[in-house]
């Protein structure tokens, strides 16, 4: 009897100490969950002293990684920068093969934020993608979100990309918006109309999503979203619509939040533009100085063009005036290069890293040739997935690119349908002139077939094969080989809009060239950017862009539409 006291007394003590384990994990899961609660309803700041007071070293491994979810989420809520992501790969790594999809849902975004932070922006894209393609039922809000990062990720990348972030910021905001959460749907309205407000066929939807903006903006009481709307619509009337009447109502909205709310001098810039170009030259003045100083590179270009008009139209001191436009030309020039060198830096940042990498690798490999080969086939699975990865999205890329061309090629039949009546319309008493007229229509005509054989294709090939057939006919010698073309245009447009290409190489100080001249012939004929590369014989859209900037600097005008505007009113 006495030996089974002995037994039993040391069985009852384990058997305690079990329960008492299981107790303790239980209430951590408890604790964990209230805290999860908290993080993702915007209360993060109350949220992260919990998650820092708990002693992790006593964690099991399912309550380590939920801490480290949250914890990452906490932080990056909070703004607090992060210096490792050893943290959360395990997490995510654990959760993988968990089968808890929603805490590896928010695990692989809890991943991209930190990576997003860290300047690791393709393992950000990666995690939000793998997050995006769970389905919806897990957690839509989560989902949502993942988008919505993908959405700021992809715009800010400055060529290729803004049709992919302008696709996640569309599929994101109806999310939100079903389940109510105003502030990120706010978000991805402000978003979306910054988008559009670069798209010249979108300008309209543009206003109305900035608009829709403000109006949110205004009921959640965020002064933030409400001035960065006000002054991209108070830009956009001044320089695309040069409806200076309504740019300065809104800078004048955008102004009023007051310093301690929004210190952004270019809101008042614009607001000092808006006045002068009314005739307010006093008021410009006073809104100049009441700006607050410029602290960047982006805020001074834009004060010395403003000090440049200011100078020309108010003080009439033109030699000061030429000093500030050189100067903001200057700066402009500065911030370009000092961004091709900072991507230079970030390629030799990322060799550096790739070679300690290797480094690493090869060392470990001497002390295990079985481990080396394990890591090698890991590597090629993770590369040809990125590749795999990499090659559907450049399909996507090319798909929308291509769907963008078909958009406009209407708008190129028609603009070609206007020059053969305006043809039509001209008077004929002049041999001359009734010859070059002739010569013009049958030129056009086989533009207007072209075009139209561009559209059949469209509709009879593939995305892929599409684009082929278009390079195929940039490389046919066309109307851009045809002297005779470009001189009847130029008289025929010099004769419809007073001289307008004279009076530009007058301002240009004849530095344009025949090539430039002739561009902006079709220019002010009002041709749509696919029938202007098309009759140059380019083979890219973004060239036409690049000759327009390129004609806009030696016309000393900010933007090419604005000179066309004010010669062919």
């Amino acid at each position: 009897m006495k030996h089974s006291s002995l037994i039993i007394i040391p069985l009852a003590a384990m058997l305690f100490l079990v329960m008492a384990g299981c107790h303790h994990d239980s209430a951590v899961m408890q604790e964990l969950s209230r805290i999860d609660s908290m993080v993702y309803h915007q209360q993060e700041k109350e949220a992260l002293p919990l998650l820092q007071q708990i002693n992790t070293e006593q964690l099991s491994k399912e309550e380590r990684a939920y801490h480290s979810v949250l914890l990452a989420m906490a932080m990056y809520k909070n703004y607090l920068p992060f210096t490792s992501d050893s943290a959360i790969n395990e997490a995510v790594g654990y959760y993988s093969s968990s089968g808890d999809d929603l805490k590896y849902l928010k695990a692989l975004v809890a991943q991209g934020c930190v990576n997003e932070d860290m300047g690791n922006l393709e393992k950000a894209v990666d995690s939000y993608h793998q997050a995006e393609a769970m389905p919806l039922a897990t957690d839509s809000m989560m989902i949502a979100y993942a988008k919505l990062r993908l959405g700021v990720l992809y715009q800010s990348q400055v060529v290729g990309t803004n049709t992919i972030a302008l696709q996640k910021y569309q599929e994101a905001m109806p999310v939100f918006k079903a389940l109510g959460d105003k502030h990120y749907e706010l978000v991805c309205l402000t978003s979306i109309g910054g988008i559009y407000r670069n798209i010249d066929e979108k300008h309209d939807s543009a206003v109305v999503f900035m608009n829709d903006a403000i109006r949110l903006s205004q009921e959640l009481g965020d002064d933030y979203h409400a001035f960065a709307n006000r002054y991209a619509l108070s830009e956009y009337y001044l320089v695309r619509e040069q409806n200076y009447g309504l740019s300065k109502q809104y800078a004048l909205q955008a102004i009023s939040a007051g310093p301690d709310v929004i210190d952004h001098p270019r809101a008042h810039y614009r607001l000092a533009s808006a006045c002068l170009l009314l005739g307010q030259g006093d008021s410009a003045v006073y809104y100049l100085k009441q700006a607050p100083r410029a602290t960047n590179a982006r805020d001074s270009i834009v004060y010395y063009e403003l000090m440049s008009e200011l100078e020309h139209r108010y003080w009439k001191n033109e030699e000061k005036s030429k000093a500030y436009i050189l100067q903001a030309h200057a700066m402009a020039d500065s911030m370009t290069i000092n961004g091709l060198n900072h991507r230079l830096l970030e390629v030799e940042k990322n060799y550096d890293v790739q070679v300690a990498v290797l480094n690493r690798v090869q060392s470990e490999a001497r002390l295990n040739e079985a481990l080396l080969l394990a890591a090698l086939l890991a590597l090629g699975l993770l590369a040809v997935t990125a590749l795999v990865w990499r090659y559907k999205n450049q399909l996507k890329m090319r798909q929308n690119e291509v769907e963008m061309l078909k958009a406009d090629l209407d708008g190129s039949l028609h603009s070609l349908q206007q020059m053969q009546a305006r043809l039509d319309s001209q008077g004929q008493d002049d041999e001359g002139k009734a010859r070059q007229s002739k010569e013009l229509r049958a030129i056009i005509s086989q533009q207007i077939s072209a075009v139209h054989q561009l559209m059949e294709w469209s509709y009879q090939y593939d995305g892929d094969k599409f684009a082929a057939k278009f390079r195929e006919m940039m490389t046919v010698p066309g109307v851009s080989d045809d002297s005779n073309y470009w001189s009847h245009l130029q008289s025929l447009v010099n004769e419809l809009h007073d001289n307008v290409l004279v009076k530009a190489q007058e301002e240009a100080g004849g530095a344009l060239t025949e090539t430039e001249l002739n561009l902006l012939a079709l220019y002010c004929c009002g041709f749509s950017r696919t029938v202007i590369m098309v009759t140059m014989g380019y083979r890219s859209i973004g060239t036409v862009y690049n000759k327009k900037i390129t004609i806009a600097k030696k016309l000393h005008v900010r933007d090419l539409d604005e000179f066309v505007r004010r010669h062919t009113a």
